[in-house]
C-alpha cells in the first residue's frame, strides 16, 4: 500500500535547526576523526618494514612536494574536527551534570561551542605555520 503524501517534517518547508544539527555533525566528525587515526596507524605500519628502502623516501618525497597544499587542508580539517568535537563534547558533559538544559539556554552554549571550536582550530593553525617559520598570511 503506497500513500501518496509528503514525508513529516518534509524537507522541503522545515527549517533546519540548531539542536539537532551539532550532534549529527559530533558523529560526522567523530567518524572522520578515527577513519583518519585508523588508516594512519595502518600506513605507519605499512611502511615499517620498508624504511630502509630507497623507493619508500623517494616516494614520499615526492607525495609531499607535489600534494603539500592538500596535505596541509587535510591537517587543518582535521584539526578543525577534533576542535568542534572537543568542544561539542564539553557541552554534552556540561549537560550530563545537569547545567544548561532549559529550552532557552541551549543554543547559546552552542553559538559559544561554535566561536571556541573555530578560535582553537585558528589558534592552532597559527602555532603550526608559526613552529614551521612561516608568517601566516
Amino acid at each position: 500500500m503506497e500513500i501518496n503524501r509528503p514525508l513529516s517534517p518534509h524537507p522541503v518547508i522545515y527549517k533546519p535547526q540548531l539542536t539537532p544539527t551539532f550532534p549529527i555533525f559530533h558523529r560526522i566528525f567523530g567518524a572522520f576523526l578515527a577513519t583518519t587515526v585508523f588508516f594512519s596507524i595502518l600506513f605507519l605500519k605499512i611502511g615499517d618494514p620498508s624504511l630502509t628502502f630507497y623507493h619508500f623516501y623517494q616516494y614520499f618525497f615526492s607525495i609531499t612536494l607535489y600534494l603539500n597544499w592538500f596535505i596541509i587542508s587535510l591537517i587543518n580539517f582535521t584539526l578543525l574536527a577534533l576542535c568542534y568535537h572537543m568542544s561539542n563534547g564539553v557541552r554534552h558533559l556540561l549537560w550530563d551534570l545537569g547545567f544548561l538544559l532549559e529550552l532557552s539556554k541551549v543554543y547559546t552554549p552552542g553559538i559559544i561551542m561554535l566561536f571556541c571550536a573555530a578560535f582553537l582550530a585558528s589558534l592552532n593553525i597559527i602555532r603550526q605555520h608559526w613552529s614551521n617559520g612561516q608568517l601566516p598570511y
